[in-house]
């Protein structure tokens, strides 16, 4: 049977699209792509040989020339289009990096056919990836001009790195870690296909050792997400600076660190040549980013405050309405390091951030919320990908506290009794009662009860909040009332329609024809002011939070509004089958969600409800197609789960 291109290996089809990219190669070439000796990369091209023979094309290798196809390949790049192996381009995410690899890597203008070429597909499904390419370049005040030669990309060096920073980050081989025969352990890492023409394996291996030997020689114990980000750095800057492409700084230099000039020293040794004073303060801020003590004045330009476990501590306790010990913990110690390393203008890749907002918007829509407040308090603006790593602390505190009840202590006695009922409660119902917080009479004023229920030592009467008056010393009548009482919050909390009462017909909303994310928001804003559920200025707010991050999700966007501009809490629905514009999206579905304390005791189930919306496929297409609001409207009340 006479062979095809489906019985290349994995390594034969790099190497033809090696030859396609580049027209004629070296064995030195082959070798520093796919790692392999010369002898075994003769082997590939035999057996390449014998396959593109059915295309009508020739390998050719000449001494002193090169290896190089003859004859027309363009059955040979149909081929690779439409194969098996095109799969390996043929996803969208996938070819933007191959895109950007070769606009910014290259070195030479680009035509768009040569990057179809490239990439292995169509022209016309080049130009559909090529609008997602132009955002990313934007996203970092990159564009792209055109001349009689093609087109390249305009960009301060700076820039520039930061967007090959990116493209590693984003699709950077999974780390993994290898014994050798002494018995220590090495992390090994991929480099993405799509840039191995334009990265020198050798230098990602001479990075690699030389960050193994400033480890062994240094105390700075790298996490995985603190070595990739600077082993990525180095890869960049070491090429860069290989190609006279070298940084300026303008500002006043910051001394550098004991660790940062130990780091330097190895690479010049390694690497055989002087790193300039410029890149060497870049190294610097990765390595203060690693160094476990706090941010001063002294030690980073722009920093108006250190920033340091205590003060997070203290600001998460007065922001939160609802935590426990654990997320406390765990979100101080990821903003302790995440707030240091914005603050050095380092930002983190979270490959679940789109998985995050889909299966956990209550605690993403939460995460926002902390994030406007840490700008306002810290001056530091987090993206969507920070936003989604917080959101996954609150998400397992979510998950701790299901069938729990919340509840606030109430004690005037003193500190010392109300720590012994504290610590009553916790024996007797630490499964079902979390105690959220210890309080008196004159701080219950000051911050409303947004808990299941109040226990308390004195007799207080609270509108529609469930009080259990108990001894200090918690007898057995006193915890068999707190037991009926709890179980009862649970037991209608799991048959409410908390979800259904939030609907009305008046604020469900069908149109045609293309719109934008603005214009929506507006419309739906104007309306909620209109009919009283929202205060002036809702829509912008709105809008605020979502130039902060996106609450867009395949077909689907959450835009949400701060509690201050809600008068009574509800959701509003839009639907526009023809489709909103919707950043980086496309959706059909806007459910706009107004809340406010009212309605904080049942915020989980309302959560829960709307997550079945959201998991429900066949569901969100029927409301998509929906011609009539009270159509909608029974959807939505309806039995979702079928």
């Amino acid at each position: 049977m006479q062979e095809s291109i489906q019985d290349l290996t994995d390594q034969e089809v790099e190497i033809v699209k090696l030859i396609l990219n580049f027209g004629v190669i070296h064995y030195s070439d082959i070798s520093k792509h796919i790692g392999r000796s010369r002898k075994t990369i003769s082997k590939y091209l035999d057996n390449i040989q014998d396959v593109i023979q059915i295309y009508d094309v020739k390998l050719t290798r000449k001494r002193n020339v090169g290896i190089y196809f003859e004859g027309s390949t363009s059955g040979l790049q149909n081929a690779m289009q439409s194969g098996t192996y095109s799969s390996t381009k043929s996803n969208s995410d996938e070819r933007v990096i191959s895109i950007l690899s070769r606009l910014l890597l290259s070195g030479k203008p680009q035509t768009i056919q040569d990057l179809a070429d490239s990439a292995f597909v169509s022209r016309s499904t080049l130009e559909k990836d090529f609008k997602q390419v132009k955002r990313m370049l934007a996203k970092f005040g990159a564009t792209i001009t055109t001349n009689h030669e093609g087109m390249i990309v305009e960009a301060t060096e700076n820039s520039k790195r930061k967007l090959m920073s990116q493209l590693l980050t984003m699709y950077w081989g999974e780390t993994a870690y290898s014994e050798d025969k002494k018995g220590e352990m090495h992390r090994q890492i991929d480099i993405p296909s799509a840039m191995k023409p334009f990265f020198s394996k050798a230098t990602f291996d001479n990075v690699l050792k030389s960050l193994k030997e400033f480890e062994k020689q240094s105390a700075i114990h790298f996490t995985d997400y603190e070595f990739q980000s600077l082993a990525i750095h180095l890869v960049v800057s070491i090429e860069r600076i290989r190609k006279d492409k070298t940084l300026t700084e303008n500002g006043p230099e910051v001394t550098l660190e004991a660790d940062t000039k130990k780091l330097v020293s190895i690479l010049e040794s390694n690497f055989k040549f002087s790193i300039p004073i410029d890149e060497c303060q870049y190294i610097n801020i990765h390595i203060l980013a690693a160094e476990g003590q706090p941010i001063g004045n002294d030690k980073l330009k722009k920093a108006s405050s250190p920033i340091q476990k205590n003060n997070i501590h203290e600001f998460l306790v007065e922001s939160l309405a609802n935590y426990d010990e654990i997320l406390l913990r765990g979100l101080t110690v990821h903003l302790a390091s995440g707030l240091k390393r914005l603050s050095l203008g380092l930002s983190l890749y979270n490959p679940y951030t789109a998985d995050i907002k889909t299966f956990f918007p209550f605690a993403f829509n939460t995460a926002m919320d902390l994030g406007t407040k840490i700008e306002n308090t810290f001056g530091i603006k987090l993206n969507d990908d920070e936003i989604a790593f917080m959101a996954l602390h609150i998400e397992a505190f979510i998950e701790r506290k299901k069938d729990v009840v919340d509840a606030v202590v109430v004690c005037s006695t003193g500190l010392g009794t109300a720590r012994l009922l504290e610590q009553r409660l916790r024996e007797f119902f630490s499964d079902t009662i979390h105690i959220s917080r210890i309080t008196s009479i004159q701080d219950l004023i000051k911050k409303p009860i947004s808990e299941d229920l109040v226990i308390s030592t004195i007799n207080i009467e609270i509108p529609d909040k469930p009080v259990v008056v108990v001894s200090p010393f918690l007898d057995e009548k006193s915890t068999g009332r707190i037991r009926k009482i709890s179980n009862q919050v649970l037991s209608e909390r799991q048959d409410s329609n908390s979800f259904g009462k939030l609907l009305s017909k008046k604020l469900i909303f069908i149109n045609h024809g293309t719109e934008t994310k603005q214009a929506v928001i507006n419309k739906i804003g104007n309306e909620l002011v209109k009919q009283g559920f929202g205060q002036k200025g809702i829509s912008l707010a709105a809008m605020k939070r979502e130039k902060m991050a996106s609450t867009a999700m395949n077909n689907i966007a959450m835009p949400h509004a701060p509690i201050e501009f809600v008068i009574h809490p509800c959701i509003a629905v839009y639907v526009n089958l023809d489709g909103i514009s919707w950043g980086d999206n496309q959706v059909n579905i806007v459910f706009f969600l107004a809340m406010n304390r009212e309605i904080q005791p049942e915020i989980e189930q309302i959560y829960k409800h709307f997550n079945s919306v959201l998991e429900n496929k066949r569901l969100i297409k029927k409301l998509v197609n929906s011609k009539r609001e009270n159509e909608i409207l029974n959807l939505l009340r309806g039995d979702l789960i079928e």
